[in-house]
Order: structure tokens, then sequence, then C-alpha cells
């Protein structure tokens, strides 16, 4: 089957179709066992949190790659292309492996359709895809990135050596709920008997959440700033420097190419990972500083330098804690006056506390709608943003939007883009073409 014919078959089902469905194991259990089950051929380091889940899988699969191991990485959402999702040593799959995949796996999901007469879901799909890819391929290692919550996310039929829980914040609350010590629960799902939990999560209430599930399931915990953490965490040129320590030993000298303090905690989080995935291998510093500088993280503080203009930056920030980590590093980062801000934000997030993160700088908005179904409308943010006193302008789509900061920034000013996975990849589409 095509590239192209796969797409579409999985576009028709609909990204977010699955949050309008019962949450259950049961389907993506009935499919992995159609197809033999190869979640269970690849050990798994699985990762969930609320803010810096990919970041910390890109991370935790360069090292592993730096350490000898062929990785394959599943992360979502994808920015520009479902491909994205599914990758070898950082690199995306092929369209003709693609299409060839899901021809492998289309049988399958109709004999599993047809037995629980219910229709799998575009992430249970893709997650299935990627468990047999994964053990087909074979890697020697799978990082798996969360969807949605943790207990009763699709990628939860692993039994993972090592779990990782960035941290915790408010967001998808239409679903996960407003009740932070809820989502800790819900997220803490993925602990699995006898392994290890990394957290760079610091609240002591919710770390006491961890520690109950943890003793229950006779895991390790291992807590930022107690097991490992960043020692120094220092701005340089085009990134971080950082000295930093896991529970087996202390690195110095590193050179992380990603902007934000929160990167040098996401790159602490998963570096004690991969050392606890790797417990009968000692990881040298000279391993360390191959794949941190090899890490890339398209949409997180990504900057476009442009010759004698202000650079654009973009982020997929889209909750407040992430608004407020963005806003932190751009103001750590770059000189600026004034920020022209071009944003866009989905139904069901808090596009308040957003703008109020962003008003803790000098700044424009330049507002529009992403290609979603789910978009706020661009009225109701231009609203919050009056109220807020924030001075906003109103663009019919993102690509507009880009254009209108292009026009009305200053020499002084830094553009940057932000609100929305589905902004980002609009913007990363339209500013390459």
């Amino acid at each position: 089957m095509s590239y192209q014919k796969a797409a579409a078959y999985l576009d028709a089902l609909g990204i977010d179709a699955m949050k309008d469905v019962k949450p259950t194991l049961e389907r993506i259990e009935a499919l992995c066992a159609a197809l033999d089950n190869p979640q269970r051929s690849v050990p798994v380091l699985h990762v969930t949190g609320t803010n810096g889940k990919s970041s910390v899988a890109r991370i935790a699969t360069a090292v592993l790659g730096a350490a000898g191991l062929s990785v394959g990485t599943f992360t979502s959402p994808h920015l520009q292309n479902v491909r994205e999702r599914i990758a070898h040593n950082g690199e995306p799959i092929s369209e003709d492996d693609f299409g060839s995949l899901f021809e492998q796996v289309k049988p399958y999901i109709d004999l599993v359709e047809d037995r629980l007469d219910e229709t799998l879901t575009y992430f249970e799909l893709l997650t299935a895809m990627f468990y047999l890819w994964a053990a087909d391929r074979p890697v020697d290692a799978a990082v798996v990135e969360v969807g949605l919550g943790g207990r009763w996310d699709a990628t939860n039929v692993v039994e993972a050596p090592v779990s990782v829980i960035t941290n915790i914040a408010l967001d998808h609350t239409e679903f996960m709920g407003n009740d932070r010590r809820g989502i800790a629960a819900e997220k803490a799902g993925i602990v699995k008997s006898d392994a290890v939990v990394v957290t760079g999560e610091r609240d002591p209430e919710i770390l006491s959440i961890f520690r109950d599930v943890a003793d229950e399931r006779h895991a390790q915990l291992l807590v930022a700033d107690r097991h490992f953490g960043v020692i120094e965490n220092k701005v340089a040129l085009g990134g971080r420097y950082l000295t930093m320590r896991t529970n087996a030993r202390e690195y110095d000298g590193l050179f992380l190419p990603l902007h934000g303090a929160h990167q040098g905690s996401n790159a602490a989080v998963a570096l004690q990972a991969v050392t606890s995935f790797l417990p009968a291998q000692e990881i040298s510093e000279d391993v360390v500083n191959e794949a941190f500088a090899a890490v890339t993280a398209p949409g997180r503080i990504e900057t476009i330098a442009r010759e004698g203009k202000p650079p654009i930056v973009l982020d997929v920030a889209h909750n407040p804690d992430g608004m407020s980590a963005f806003v932190t590093a751009l103001t750590e980062t770059f000189a600026f006056e004034r920020i022209v801000v071009v944003l866009g934000v989905l139904r069901g997030k808090d596009h308040v506390g957003m703008l109020r993160e962003l008003a803790r700088v000098p700044c424009l908005l330049v507002l529009a709608e992403p290609s979603s179904s789910r978009a706020l409308p661009v009225v109701e943010l231009d609203a919050t943003a009056q109220e807020l006193g924030l001075e906003s302008v109103v663009a019919r789509s993102v690509p507009e939007a880009i254009e209108t900061a292009l026009e009305t920034a200053g020499g002084s000013d830094l553009i940057c883009i932000t609100g929305s996975h589905y902004v980002i990849g609009e913007a990363r589409t339209y500013l390459h073409a």
C-alpha cells in the first residue's frame, strides 16, 4: 500500500477521535494480540508527564544511540507529517516503509474491528504499527511517549522496566480534570511492577502519590534534586552549558543545543532514565557529550535565523506552565524590546493563563485559528487579550498571521510563533516551503 493511501485511511479516522471514546485498553490489547504481541519483544523506556515528554524522549533516544544501541522512538503529536511519530535513531520512517507497515497491519485491523464491533482509533493503529515495526526491524530499545494521560493510553500495553513522569500540570482538563492529584494518579498508571520510576516533579504532594504507587508495585522511585539533577545550568551560545549528576556518577562540561533552563532539567531526567535502563553499562562522559550535541527538538524554542532581520522562534507551548517556561527562556536567551507573537490555541486549553504569561513581556499578539476542528475561535482569544490589556490584531490564518508579524516587527523586535502543535506544524510548513 502506498504511504498516501495509508495516511488517508488514518486521517479519515480523525486524530482527535480517541478523545471521544470510552477509555479502555481492550481495543489495543486485542490488536496487539492479533499481531502476536510485538510489544513484548523490545524493552521500552516509557515517558509520560504534562510538559517536556517529547524532549525527554528525543534526548533519551540520542543517549541510547550514542551508547551503541539501535533505537526506535514513538512520539506524538507530529508537527507536519505522521511519519515523524515512528523513528529509527531519530530519523522518521520512510514513506515506503510506512505504507508497507500499514499494509501488514490492515488485515488485523479488520479482524479486530469485526470481533469487537468497534472502530480502532487513529492513535491505537499507530501505536500497534510502532510496536510491530520495532519488533520486526528489530531495534534494541524503544522510547515510547504516552499520547494522553497514562493508565488508559494505548501505549500502556508494555511492561516497561523504566517509566518517566516528567512533571504534573493542568492540561487536557476536559479529559483529565482540574485536579493535579488525579492527573498524577492517571499518569502513574504506566508504572509497572519492579520497575524504576524517574520523575522531574518536585511538588511534595504529587511525589507522595508517586511514592505510594511505587511502593505498591515494588518500584524504585528516583526524584529530581534528590537522586539526580542539574548542578549547573547556564546559557551558552546556541544552547545550554550543563553539569549534572545521575545516581551513578557526575557529568561536567556538557553542551546541549536547546534553549531554556527547562531543557537542562529535561536532559537530566532523560540521562537518569537511560542510566536506569542500562544499569550494567556505565555511560561515559564522551557518550553523553556526543549524544547531547546531536539532539534536535523541532518546535521547542526552535530558532530560524534571518540575516539582518529579527529571528523567528517557534515553540509548541500550549498550557500556562509551558508558556511560562517559554517566556522565561526568551528573556534569558534573546535581546528584544518587544515580542511579536503569532498565537493560536485549541479549545479546552487555558488560554487565559497562557495570555497572562505572555503579558510578562512587552508584546503584540497576532491571533489566528490553526487548521483544526478544535481551534479556539479567534474572536474569543482576541476578547480575552483585550480584557488583559494586551495589544492584538486578528489574522484569517496562520500563514497570514506570520506575514503580518514579518511586516510589523521592527529591528529590535523578536518574532515568536506558539500556542499549539497545530500552529507550529503549519508555521514550519509555510516557512520552509
